[in-house]
């Protein structure tokens, strides 16, 4: 009997609801109520973070020590002396002055001039660089009472993922001091004839002429790889020299101004290779 009075009860609030709806013309609406959630769930366990405030640190960390270099190249091509300018970026990694950048940037170079965070401009030694992996170390010729330079640290490139957030910072087309963001697209991208000592680490990140010899920084504000190539149409795949790479490289142009690397003269061949459809039954070797 309870039972019945209340299903009547229910269906007479309904029809006084469909009556009134009715009655005024207006549709109503039923909006599903947002399950709760705890704090910090939100976004995968993000809720809390806030991302704007991550790149703004992690850019502040190396910013200050990026710089713009232009080099005065001379080249006897032809029989007859060229000079060129070419303009790239840099990273200082030590507050004495020494910094990286690639060595096409410096190839051939009379002259380095670098400019500074804070607008300061200074001449560079060229202490060391690689063709191979495209790498070159320098020396800032800083005055005697000159205060440490704001360095940046190198980080762990191994630690990297797929869909990492990075920044490239440098002198796109001459433009000094831009950055521009974007993911890890691939931790270990082999590159045909320009990866027979190191692999790649493939960006999404705008990497343009100028921007070679830049930082690639991680979100917590470590230089994990030197911009070095770009895609000119689409913009948007660079490469960049993983750290772990720059660290050992660093090291020896640091002791003995160039790496003497081996080779063997071997080329390796796939056990499976896609493109030519070339299958070996064996499970090792080359």
């Amino acid at each position: 009997m309870k039972r019945t009075i209340c299903c009547c009860a229910l269906l007479g609030f309904l029809a006084g609801c469909a009556a009134a709806t009715a009655e005024s013309g207006k549709s109503v609406a039923v909006v599903p109520a947002e399950p709760e959630m705890e704090a910090g769930t939100e976004n995968g366990g993000l809720g809390q973070l806030d991302f704007r405030r991550v790149v703004k640190d992690a850019k502040a960390r190396v910013f200050p020590a990026v710089m713009f270099i232009k080099c005065l190249r001379e080249s006897h091509e032809s029989g007859k002396k060229i000079s060129q300018e070419i303009s790239g970026s840099g990273v200082i990694i030590s507050p004495d002055g020494e910094a990286l950048t690639n060595w096409h940037v410096v190839d051939k170079a009379i002259d380095v001039r670098c400019l500074l965070f804070n607008g300061q401009a200074l001449d560079a030694e060229v202490l060391g660089s690689d063709k191979d992996t495209d790498l070159a170390l320098l020396q800032l010729d800083l005055p005697e009472d000159s205060d440490p330079l704001p360095c940046a640290d190198l980080g762990d490139s191994t630690a990297l993922k797929e869909g990492d957030f990075v920044m490239a910072m440098g002198a796109p087309w001459g433009l000094s001091r831009s950055v521009s963001i974007g993911i890890v697209s691939c931790r270990k991208r082999y590159l045909p004839d320009h990866s027979e000592y190191s692999l790649w680490l493939q960006t999404d990140a705008a990497i343009s002429p100028g921007n070679s010899g830049g930082p690639l920084v991680n979100t917590d504000g470590e230089v994990v790889g030197i911009n070095t190539r770009g895609v000119m149409i689409g913009g948007d795949m660079g490469f960049a020299i993983p750290s772990n790479t720059i660290r050992f490289v660093a090291d020896q142009l640091r002791e003995h101004g160039k790496v003497d690397w081996s080779w063997t003269g071997l080329q390796l061949q796939p056990l499976k290779d896609f493109n030519r459809d070339i299958y070996f039954e064996a499970d090792e070797g080359v």
